[in-house]
Formats: C-alpha cells, structure tokens, sequence
C-alpha cells in the first residue's frame, strides 16, 4: 500500500524529505552527500538516502511534491552564482539577467516542470505525477505546520525571501484549518535581493555570506549605522497599506548594483554592514508591527532565506505587539522540501492531523559497525567509555575541544549537538584555538552557545520565554557573560543560543549536565563540525577524516572517543 510522500527542491541548496501520516521520517540535503556546499541542481542522491532510509520503492509512494511552480534545477556550481552576479556589469549580461530571464519567467510560471521530470525520469519516478506548490506558500507552510503548538489556533505566518515563483515577500493568517493570504510583495521590490547584492559587492559569495555582513554590523557606532541606513531607505520602505513592500525608486531592487556601487562608494566596510544591518531591521520591524495591527494576531511565525537573519529575528520578538515570535529552522530554500511535504500531508490526511517538527535531527546516524570499522581503519587511538557524557564533559573542563559526530545528523545550516564542535565558552582563547585548528573563521564572526533550558535565564535575557531550539534568533546577555564570552558577539554582547531541553537530545543533554556537574555552568560553546567552505561532516569516516586533516584532538564518534595524540602507535587499538 502506498503510504509515503517524497518533498522535493532541485534548486539552491537542494533536498529531499519523506514522511507519512506520523510525520517527517527523514531529510537530507544534496550538498551532505556530495560534498559541495550549498549543491544547486538536482537531489538525486538525497532521493535515494530518503528512499533507503524507509526501505521503499516507487510502489510505496503515495505522493511526490516540489515546494514550487518554477523549477531552476540545472547544476550551478559557486563560481556560477557569482558569474551571474558578475555579468551584470556587462550590457550583454544586464540584457540576459534583466530583460531575457524576467521576461521568461513571467511568460511561463510553470518554467522548468519538464526538465524536473526528466531527470525523475532518470531515476525511476518519470511516470509520477508532482503537486508542484507555490514557493512562499511552501515557505509559510514550513513555519505554520512544524511550529504551531494548536491547530485551532490563528497564526500570522510572514515569509520573505530573495525571490521565489516571481514574489519576494507574503503575508499570510493561518489557522483552525483556514489560510489567508492578505498580501504579497513582487521580486522587484525585493529586501532579500538588496542583501545580496551588497554582500556581492563586499568581496562575498552571494546566497551564503550574507550572515557574515550581518555579523560585521555592530562594530560600527549606532551613528554611522543610522546615517548609512539612509542610503538603503531610499530604495525601498513599506507601501502605504504596510502589508508589504514597495521600492522608491525607478530600478528593481534585483538590478541596483551600478547605483548601490556608487553610492557606497568610499564609505567604511563596517558603516555598509551596520547600516544595511539597521535598515533591514527597521524595515522588517515595522512590517510586523503593520501586519499585526492589520490583523490583530500576535502570534508570529516566519520563514524565507531573509529569517535567517538572527539579528532582525531578535528585534521582531521584542516588539511589545508580538507575543510569540518563532522562524523555521535553516528556513532558505533547503527548507522547501520540508514544506512541500507539509502541504501535501495536509491534503492526503487533513490540516490537524499534521505532525509539527519535535526536533532537528532528521538524517542518519552513524551505525556501530560503520563506526568501529572506520576507526579503526583511520590507525588512532580510541576508547569506548563507560559514560560517554561524562567523558566528553572532562576533556571538555580541561579546556580541550572536542567534536561530535553522534545520533541522528541535523538538517540545515545549523549544527545542534550531533555534529558539532564543542568547548568551554568560559575561555576567550578557545575561538583563536578552534579557528585554527579547524574552522577559519572571519576574525569577526562569533561563535554560539548552547545553554540548558532550566537554567537559560541565567544567561540570557528571554522575558517573553521564547523557544529557540534551532539557533534562530539572538539574545542579549546577562552580566556574568564572561561564563560564556568565548561564545558572545564582542561588539554587543549579544548570542544566538540554542536552548536545550533534555526531550529534544538527551545525550547532548546528558554532556551538558556533566559539564555543569564539574564546572558549575550549563552552558558549552557550539560550532558546526566541518572543515572551512565544506559541508557539515555526515558519516563516521568523514568525521575522522576531519580529525585528520584538522588541528583537533578528540572526538567524539557514536559511543567512542578518539584521539589523535599517538595516532597510528596503537593500531587501533583501545587507548590505555
């Protein structure tokens, strides 16, 4: 019997998701199992891990869904994204990308449908049909049926993005098995396409260091980061009925590079972050408070590459209009096979009866076997602890880093314990020690804590009791910040915790209550396991061979503990 549904994206950061009636059962993005960041193309390796995961055939799929009616799956490689950007400069170039590729995707809102079944074709789903849905409708299905806590309940769901199906921005109330959508905003009024354009323009990869200018902005004074927001108001505000955006002036946002270029000429590369930084902020701050006034709902859910801004996310949850505030995790594009799938389940099983997301962690987890058999192969020395928590949690207190590759592997830009680098935030010196054994990250760019959830107000400042399970938003500090300064942002004190529940990881839970067991602190510092400009490592032989050809020590593989001190002198064997 046919029970499963397949949610696809071949686009930016491609994925796949499969579920059935109980909920998603398995997501995994192309890039984890390709190895290029941010793959862009076609997911049929993902289709195949979803597929294998849950041991089904073609037979057993009751639906396949693409979160989109455009479909934009041929390969880009990195150096293509920015070419594209880079060709703007040239009139043949402002004629392929400003007049040609608009034009075809006005005249045709199906584009791409052909060329998506010819590749399903490939590997064996050519004769399915696809529910093709609109991209922000995926979008805001990914916030409103995997964060709502009541299916009776009335959310506002808001999603803003680059551009997606020619729109760039939605305003949506959705609940008790109703979905209105009140307003939309055009790709040529685009916030998302302004960010981008500006990080371009800053020396960065578009459509994946935005967070970097983001990160930059609150080393400039308040002063200069209000005086450059000026610049950027002049292109675009709020239309009048504020549900959603309009620019002010003649060009689209998508094509302002000429005019971004001279008018940021000469200014201060902090002054651009901060001030492109504030505007959007400000920008987006006042569309929620419009659109809730609008609508009197004050419960808030978003989603769209341009939530992945965790600075905005804080000042939207503090607006006193807002009672709860919450965006999709690692809720860019990847994301729309997650959506797809959401709004698929709705119509096979009906609005209540979809799940909503109980945790991140929907990929595999390293088999025992697969574990003991690639260390011993990779020659280090490694133990199998009584009490694994506990052994992390001491090397930990003796100020030593340690990565994790344990349990089910997290979906999307964030790393939630399972494949994380861990230390001791209590120790400044540790983000010089992790940058250069590893990570290389910009010199400006802060790390993250993770904080249990009974103690979070020892930490951080959350008087609304906010959830942030999934590194979506910032909090400010309290004073004892120096008990986590390796993992606080130095220009504001500002963090972006995950906070932890024992329900969501109990064996992250358990590490961290080891810790404060030694040291008194319920907090450790967090970083992505992976090598810089890579992917987050997946499997057990990728995690050592991150060990390998990194400056870290210890890790942490399933139930084991490597170590790379006398790597080889043991054979494998158990270290003594």
């Amino acid at each position: 019997m046919s029970r499963y549904i397949l949610g696809l994206h071949a686009g930016h950061n491609a994925s796949v998701a499969i579920g059935d009636e109980s909920g998603i059962l398995h997501a995994v993005q192309e890039e984890r199992l390709t190895g290029e960041k941010n793959y862009w193309g076609f997911p049929r390796h993902a289709i195949a891990a979803c597929m294998a995961h849950v041991g089904a055939t073609r037979d057993d799929l009751l639906a396949l869904t693409y979160g989109g009616n455009q479909v934009l799956c041929r390969y880009h490689s990195r150096q293509d994204v920015i070419e594209a950007y880079r060709r703007q400069s040239t009139f043949s170039g402002r004629i392929r990308q400003q007049v040609a590729i608009p034009l075809v995707l006005t005249l045709n809102p199906n584009y791409g449908q052909d060329k998506l079944r010819g590749h399903l074709a490939e590997v064996g789903l050519g004769d399915m049909p696809v529910a093709h849905y609109d991209h922000h409708l995926a979008h805001a299905a990914t916030a409103y049926y995997g964060l709502r806590t009541s299916p009776s309940d009335k959310y506002l769901v808001l999603t803003c993005d680059g551009v997606g199906d020619n729109i760039c921005a939605s305003v949506r109330v959705w609940g008790d098995g109703q979905c209105e959508k009140l307003a939309e905003t055009d790709q040529g009024d685009s916030l998302g396409s302004i960010y981008s354009w500006v990080t371009y323009g800053m020396g960065f990869v578009p459509l994946e260091h935005e967070y970097k200018l983001m990160g930059m902005g609150p080393y400039a004074s308040d002063r200069a980061a209000q005086e450059t927001a000026e610049v950027f108001r002049r292109y675009l505000w709020l239309r009048p009925d504020g549900l959603g955006f309009e620019r002010t002036t003649h060009r689209k946002t998508n094509f302002l590079y000429r005019r971004l270029e001279r008018d940021l000429r000469g200014m201060r590369f902090d002054y651009v972050c901060a001030g492109l930084q504030r505007f959007t902020e400000d920008l987006l701050s006042e569309w929620v408070q419009h659109a809730v006034r609008a609508t009197g709902v004050r419960k808030v859910l978003a989603a769209g590459g341009v939530f992945m801004n965790v600075k905005a996310n804080k000042r939207i949850a503090e607006l006193p209009e807002v009672e709860l505030f919450e965006a999709f995790p690692s809720c860019g594009d990847e994301t729309l096979s997650l959506g797809a799938y959401y709004l698929e389940a709705a119509r096979q099983y009906g609005d209540e009866a979809v799940q909503p997301l109980n945790h991140f962690y929907l990929a595999d987890a390293p088999a025992e076997d697969d574990v003991l058999a690639a260390i011993e192969k990779s020659g280090f020395c490694y133990e199998k602890p009584d009490n694994i928590a506990e052994a992390v949690a001491e090397l930990l207190t003796e100020g030593k880093p340690v990565a994790r590759c344990a349990g089910s592997m997290e979906f999307g830009a964030r790393a939630l314990g399972n494949r994380s680098i861990l230390a001791d935030p209590r120790s400044q010196d540790v983000v010089r020690v992790i940058n250069q054994m590893v990570k290389k990250r910009d010199f400006w760019m802060p790390f993250a804590p993770m904080v249990k959830e009974e103690r979070q107000h020892d930490y951080i400042q959350n008087p609304k009791n906010l959830r942030s399970p999934f590194m979506m938003m910032t909090f400010d500090t309290r004073e004892n910040f120096r008990d986590l300064i390796a993992a606080v942002h130095n220009a504001d004190l500002t963090c972006r915790a995950q906070i932890l529940s024992r329900g969501q990881n109990p064996a992250m839970h358990d590490i961290l209550s080891a810790f404060e067991r030694r040291t008194g602190r319920a907090v450790i510092l967090n970083t992505s396991f992976n090598l810089h400009g890579y992917p987050i490592v997946r499997t057990a032989t990728e995690a050592l061979g991150v060990l390998r050809d990194s400056g870290l020590e210890h890790l942490q593989v399933g139930d084991y503990l490597v170590h790379k001190h006398g790597a080889g002198s043991n054979n494998g064997s158990p270290a003594r």
